[in-house]
């Protein structure tokens, strides 16, 4: 146990470690749904019999809850306490993924998406916030890109075992989310363990604490970048959201692979994502985080413009362009948001303010997600160009912050 006072020295501290490792489980958990339930997708149109707005109606209600449950749950760490919603969550996730293991209806379905995304939702600003309050903060940068790591294990994890299971069809996917509700019980078990041997030390916080009201540490015009990160994770979600629930359904249904085939693309690109993860996770607090910036957003717009201006066909367009995005994400994307979030707001809000721009995001992408499926049916290069839109104005969104922070 950490003893009052003692203080936490490096990111090499086992206490931090150990915590860090407990509250990416959050990160993990949510991205392996996210991609669980893509890959779920073709299967359950063909099995199920959906048309497309019935597959929207899914991931769309999938996305909303999510929403639903970080705004709820970042309040709700910050008023109740962050430990107490980081231990409890998991459950109800266990519980969306069982339901989901078992269901024989569109309906069912639909209920097990709701509480599973509820759950993730609630999970993550919470385990995050707990991390940054407890690192110190000439590494609370690096620590909390961990927690992207994590996120980025999860996709390929996720993406390992609908490959393995994808022979069997709809009974194989039932079992990925069998092993999910595992995996999250496991986890609870290990997050209590650690909850009771790590406590907060006196002075971790306190030398860099900010005020109270959301202002930013150490940067004028705070409430000016604090929108401007809602605005990024916003548009960047649109973007990211639609390649992380419909990456195999596109591959599928428009590119014509596969089950098999398009998983296995999404696992070799996904290994790409997790190396550049692990390099943003090295210099998320040095001087070389602004300076990648530029070449991140470049392929992160091109990306989508290889998309948009091929179709997604031939598949060897849409692996390029699939590599191109694993490649730009973890230098432009949801890692960048988690570590500006936490340096720029006040550690009593952090959760919240987490909690309502990660709401806002995924309710803007469950109505987007909602459309997809019949937008790729219409026009699979439309829906590219507005994605290309969305890259731009969200690189140019993340420059005008990346300046305003390093100078």
């Amino acid at each position: 146990m950490l003893r009052p006072g003692a203080g936490v020295t490096g990111t090499g501290s086992p206490a931090i470690a150990r915590l860090t490792l407990a509250a990416g489980m959050a990160s993990l958990l949510d991205s392996a749904a996210i991609i669980t339930v893509g890959a779920a997708l073709p299967l359950w149109r063909t099995g199920l019999g959906l048309d497309d707005w019935s597959v929207g109606a899914i991931s769309s209600s999938f996305t909303l809850f999510i929403a639903v449950g970080a705004l709820l749950g970042g309040r709700a760490a910050d008023r109740l306490g962050r430990a107490r919603i980081f231990a409890g969550t998991v459950a109800l996730y266990a519980a969306g993924a069982v339901v989901l293991a078992t269901a024989q209806s569109s309906s069912v379905v639909v209920l097990g998406v709701v509480v599973l995304g509820v759950a993730s939702g609630a999970d993550l600003p919470s385990s995050i916030a707990l991390v940054a309050e407890r690192a110190p903060a000439r590494v609370r940068g690096r620590m909390v890109a961990r927690t992207q790591v994590m996120w980025t294990i999860g996709v390929l994890l996720a993406t390992a075992l609908a490959l393995a299971v994808s022979p069997y069809g709809l009974s194989g996917i039932r079992v990925a989310f069998a092993t999910l509700a595992v995996a999250a019980l496991g986890t609870l078990v290990v997050r209590r363990r650690v909850m009771r041997t790590v406590r907060v030390p006196v002075g971790a916080v306190a030398p860099d604490r900010p005020p109270s009201d959301g202002s930013a540490a150490g940067h004028g015009g705070s409430r000016r970048l604090l929108a401007l990160v809602a605005v990024f994770y916003l548009v960047f979600t649109l973007v990211s959201n639609t390649f992380g629930s419909f990456r195999t359904y596109f591959l599928v249904v428009v590119g014509g692979a596969g089950q098999t085939t398009a998983t296995a693309i999404a696992f070799a690109v996904t290994v790409v994502g997790l190396v550049g993860t692990l390099i943003f996770s090295v210099i998320a607090d040095g001087p070389w985080r602004p300076r990648v910036f530029p070449a991140g957003a470049a392929l992160f717009v091109g990306a989508q413009l290889v998309l948009a201006l091929s179709g997604g066909e031939p598949l060897l367009v849409a692996l390029v362009a699939f590599t191109m995005y694993a490649l730009a994400y973890p230098f432009v994307g949801e890692g960048l948001y988690k570590v500006w979030s936490q340096e720029l707001v006040a550690p009593d809000l952090r959760a919240t303010f987490q909690g309502a721009t990660i709401a806002l995001a995924r309710t803007a992408a469950a109505g987007f997600a909602l459309v997809t499926p019949a937008l790729m049916s219409w026009s699979p290069a439309g829906l590219f160009w507005f994605l290309t839109g969305a890259a731009v104005v969200a690189s140019a969104v993340g420059w005008v912050i990346t300046r305003a922070t390093t100078t």
